[in-house]
């Protein structure tokens, strides 16, 4: 019966020990480590338990041990080599878990880094008709949120990876690297997308990238943030087919506050998004392009159910060739590919939107 009795004791310490490294490979690195430094703590308070000289003493043989170094026995006694068998069968055992913890944990990272990677290059080679914001600094990431609440595609460019890191935490497509290169213009899907917008720190900056971007897509519409005043001609010689200026535009609003507080007001509600702009008074402001399906082709608005049926009022008509007409009267005739821009309930405006599609 004894070797039955031996055959339990063997299973039930091979079930041990398996529970034990079952749980030290599931720890994290950074528990792992704290393992190791109990694991020197236990082995200095052992040797000083069994003979070590000294606290330091104590301490090197702990480390020479768990490290599989051996340069001596610092505790020559019969206590002190069984302790030693202990500690290094444990010590060697926990410390060899650790590093290979570490590593795989390294090696998850980088995985897991390449192959989010990979997975968002595939998702901008299937964007199309998206939006390149270049910068994503505080006034880029402002503009990011603002075109993250709409139904578009958006990719950032950035050369800061901590900028980069932010906005894939906002579940943003991002791309790491000099938005000025024509390499990663490309990388964003420049070839597909629908317009650029360019924020980067410095106007010189703005300036190379529209210059790159006109190169490889000499058709897209890029609307460019001006740093100084003074700018604002460059970019649009550049290339740029809208400069905006942050200076011109608070200078004026500053004035219109003052002289014009009740305009200011509405200004306020229209530039604002979301829930603080016109939503909060029931209307939205938004545009629409007559599509060649659209049954609005070739109607009067008097005749259009655009007043009469959807409630939405007309501020202003832009044809295909770029003419305006601010509050048209009821006998203009809309054109296939003229923009409607208008106002009105939400509702209102998804009919209008539905019949300018077709």
């Amino acid at each position: 019966m004894g070797w039955k009795r031996n055959k339990r004791k063997a299973v039930e310490g091979a079930a041990v020990t398996g529970a034990i490294l079952a749980w030290l490979t599931s720890r994290t690195p950074r528990s792992m480590v704290g393992a190791v430094v109990g694991v020197v703590a236990f082995g200095t308070l052992g040797y000083w338990l069994v003979g070590a000289e000294s606290f330091l003493d104590a301490l090197y043989m702990a480390v020479i041990t768990v490290s599989t170094v051996g340069y001596g026995d610092e505790v020559p006694t019969t206590a002190g080599r069984i302790f030693s068998i202990i500690y290094v069968i444990m010590g060697v055992g926990v410390f060899s878990l650790t590093l290979s913890t570490l590593a795989s944990s390294l090696v998850a990272g980088r995985v897991h880094e390449v192959i989010g990677r990979r997975r968002m290059e595939r998702q901008i080679k299937e964007l199309k008709d998206h939006l390149i914001l270049c910068g994503f600094g505080r006034f880029g990431e402002i503009t990011a949120r603002e075109i993250a609440g709409k139904d578009t595609g958006l990719v950032v460019i950035d050369l800061d990876s901590a900028r980069v890191d932010e906005a894939d935490d906002l579940a943003m497509l991002a791309v790491h690297g000099d938005a000025t290169e024509e390499e990663t213009l490309e990388k964003a899907g420049i070839e597909n997308a629908r317009a650029l917008l360019c924020t980067l720190p410095t106007d010189a900056e703005n300036v190379y990238s529209i210059l790159n971007a006109r190169e490889v897509r000499p058709d897209i519409p890029i609307v460019a943030l001006a740093r100084d005043r003074r700018a604002e001609s460059k970019l649009l010689r550049a290339g740029a087919n809208y400069v905006v200026s942050p200076y011109s535009i608070g200078a004026t609003h500053m004035a219109r506050q003052i002289l014009s507080p009740n305009l200011a007001q509405v200004f306020n509600l229209a530039a604002a998004g979301g829930e603080g702009g016109l939503k909060q008074v029931g209307v939205q402001l938004d545009e629409f392009a007559v599509g060649a399906a659209s049954p609005l082709i070739g109607v009067a608005l008097k005749d259009s159910p655009i007043r009469r049926d959807f409630n939405v009022m007309l501020v202003a008509v832009i044809s295909p060739d770029g003419e305006r007409e601010f509050n048209p009267g009821p006998n203009v005739v809309l054109e296939r590919g003229a923009v409607l821009v208008s106002v009105g309930p939400p509702a209102g405006l998804e009919q209008l939107r539905d019949v300018c599609a077709g």
